[in-house]
């Protein structure tokens, strides 16, 4: 008995996906597309929100998938399932479920302390639930860096014959500290006098640049998502020194 065109196409169809599944013997791949791994976010009044784009496929349909957030630096081999789950979503429908997906996601941050965070994502696929997790790293930031001169000190007397070292302590809980930029008298938008980017901080003003009476030495902190501080001192720069009993030139 010879079968009709009609139904053999039927069984093709129910049989597809079946064979799709027996190919199919990897996990999903999956994609933080955004933010990029170590980003710093600033969160304040106006952007309360951490955004995050995620994606994952899979040739035999992506089944589910979920996200774990902590505080703190840590990698795939974390315990990450004791983690309270931020999201979680089920696309698989009667045995059927997309070959792609996309999630745009937004989370509130405020209230939330500074520093980095850990989010690990799971999907996984209609073959078998085969899974791959996917690891990303935000770093949020409340507040400006906190900055101050520990030397010279306020009116200090220094000698315009030798380049003077300016030292500085600066901190920021949040994003880390990107650069510290170096201006005398003013901040403008010309190139600093100096920048330094590691600890311990320390710019220097080259002896040429020593004029004035007083001389406003400022510094300016930069943090890593973009905000600044600012702290100063004044110096009074002289031609001749004495050291040792002797005056210095």
């Amino acid at each position: 008995m010879k079968k009709t065109p009609c139904l053999s196409l039927a069984l093709f169809v129910l049989l597809l996906p079946l064979a799709v599944l027996a190919d199919d013997v990897t996990p999903p791949t999956v994609t933080w597309n955004a933010p990029g791994e170590g980003t710093c976010w600033q969160i304040d009044a106006t952007h309360p929100e951490l955004g995050l784009v995620i994606s994952a496929e899979d040739p035999s349909g992506v089944k589910q998938g979920q996200i774990w957030r902590k505080k703190g630096r840590y990698g795939l081999t974390a315990d990450f399932r004791s983690w309270p789950s931020l999201w979680g979503h089920t696309y698989a429908r009667d045995g059927v479920a997309p070959p792609a997906v996309r999630e745009t996601l937004l989370f509130r941050m405020m209230g939330f302390e500074e520093g980095v965070y850990t989010y690990i994502a799971e999907f996984a696929d209609m073959a078998a639930h085969n899974s791959r997790r996917a690891l990303l790293h935000v770093s949020i930031d409340f507040a400006p860096p906190t900055v101050a001169i520990t030397a010279p000190t306020a009116g200090k007397v220094v000698c315009r014959d030798r380049n003077l070292a300016i030292n500085v302590s600066a901190s920021d809980s949040g994003c880390g500290i990107a650069q510290l930029q170096l201006y005398l008298n003013e901040v403008t938008s010309t190139t600093p006098v100096s920048v330094d980017t590691s600890r311990p901080y320390q710019l220097t003003v080259p002896k040429e640049l020593l004029r004035g009476d007083p001389l406003r030495i400022i510094v300016r902190a930069i943090d890593r998502a973009g905000r600044s501080s600012l702290a100063e001192v004044s110096v009074r720069p002289i031609l001749y020194c004495l050291m040792g009993g002797t005056v210095h030139r």
